[in-house]
């Protein structure tokens, strides 16, 4: 059904093993039959719709697959990273810390995304307008100047307000900057606990689970109005 009508399907926690019945699909066999694209599974042929996409996802951590099935698909690796499982504790911390920070750094976000995002849409209309053929000189088009007048205003306030939000974002990493030691501790520990079910499975940890130890550790650690105390309490309470 998802191939003949272009859905995407979703195959979850796969092991080394794949079903040879999706061959086909992997390999994509298809033929066109009277100008329709036609997929052959086994003994049938389905409508094969070009909007069909198949996704398949492993719980394990670094998948030995065999070298065709690397070359049938498109392999993506989303394993935390120890300066990515850093970022991401370092956003919890100042989240619990700094709630105002944080939540400064993620509007600054948005709205530098919208403001590029309409930037772009600006320089669309342009030569959108620029590339129309008429009859009218460019400099007698009325409508086409006023667009181009309000364009300009547009981009000079958009453009403004990306330096400034430059600005702030780096006054907010500096402020952000004093966590950093505790997420990169934070990171190491998970990856040792981590690296433990190399001695027994019985020690297999989750990201979860990791994150629930650390949570409490930021909320049970001795409260100092002092940053660098406050940083060791933290520390120590989650070692």
């Amino acid at each position: 059904m998802a191939i003949r009508f272009g859905s995407s399907i979703l195959f979850e926690a796969i092991g080394i093993e794949i079903d040879p019945m999706i061959d086909p699909v992997l390999e994509k066999n298809i033929t066109t039959e009277a100008g329709v694209d036609m997929l052959t599974m086994g003994d049938q042929k389905i409508e094969f719709n070009s909007e069909f996409r198949m996704f398949m996802t492993t719980k394990i951590a670094n998948p030995n697959y065999t070298p065709e099935i690397f070359g049938k698909t498109m392999v993506i690796n989303f394993s935390v990273t120890l300066m990515g499982l850093r970022d991401q504790l370092l956003n919890e911390i100042v989240k619990y810390e700094r709630p105002e920070i944080e939540e400064q750094r993620k509007q600054l976000i948005t709205e530098t995304s919208a403001n590029k995002a309409e930037l772009a849409g600006l320089e669309e209309t342009l030569l959108s307008e620029l590339s129309k053929e008429t009859d009218v000189p460019l400099v007698d088009n009325v409508p086409l100047i006023q667009t181009l007048d309000m364009a300009k205003t547009k981009s000079l306030k958009i453009e403004q307000a990306l330096i400034n939000a430059k600005k702030t974002s780096e006054d907010i990493e500096a402020n952000r900057e004093s966590y950093k030691a505790v997420a990169k501790r934070g990171a190491i520990l998970c990856f040792a606990l981590f690296g433990l079910s190399e001695i027994s499975d019985m020690y297999e940890y989750s990201l979860n689970s990791y994150m629930t130890v650390f949570m409490n550790a930021l909320e049970t650690s001795k409260k100092d109005n002092v940053l660098q105390a406050r940083l060791k309490f933290i520390t120590d309470k989650l070692t």
